[in-house]
């Protein structure tokens, strides 16, 4: 499939790339790097991309009632997180994108990970890997001379604009943290 066909379908069915991608459970980054060109079109997206221009409009409002369901079991966003344990405290920005979760701190640590939302529980599962600069103290007291980094998994419930939360990590130790939901990302 060239571009233009993408592009042309999308346009043609009125979705945006942000909500084709919502649509196909990739990111919208994805799906700018394939309009670009500067990555291929998997067969399988466009197989669906033709599947949908096929439909008529009727079933492709269905398809698109569910991306609107799934929109709404999920709130993905921008958190602020305060966090402190006996040796410390610190505050952070993360965001949570289509099962991406990403973040940095003012302590200079990097948050790069991932979610799954539990429909059940209406929980997001939190994995982070926390990457902490040379030299930076830690929350729970660990500082080295080299950068290092520490996995940190919790459950959020992202319908919730503030909560609290444990932090588990592979040390043991407890961190306690309370989010505040701040935006919505952007539409792209």
């Amino acid at each position: 499939m060239l571009i233009d066909d993408l592009k042309t379908i999308l346009s043609g069915i009125g979705v945006t790339q942000a909500q084709f991608a919502r649509l196909i459970g990739v990111t919208p980054r994805a799906v700018s790097l394939w309009m670009v060109g500067d990555r291929a079109i998997p067969g399988p997206v466009e197989a669906y991309a033709r599947l949908l221009q096929s439909l008529t409009p009727a079933q492709r409002q269905v398809e698109i009632a569910k991306l609107k369901e799934r929109r709404t079991a999920m709130r993905d966003g921008m958190y602020g997180v305060e966090f402190s344990s006996t040796a410390g405290q610190g505050t952070c920005v993360l965001v949570l994108d289509n099962g991406r979760a990403y973040g940095a701190d003012a302590a200079g640590a990097k948050y790069d990970g991932d979610y799954l939302y539990d429909e059940a529980r209406r929980l997001a599962e939190l994995r982070l890997k926390v990457t902490f600069p040379p030299n930076v103290k830690a929350v729970f007291g660990v500082s080295h001379p080299y950068e290092w980094s520490i996995d940190v998994t919790t459950n959020l419930n992202p319908h919730a604009d503030s909560g609290r939360v444990n932090l588990a990590t592979p040390l043991g130790r407890q961190i306690n943290a309370t989010y505040k939901f701040l935006r919505t990302l952007p539409e792209t």
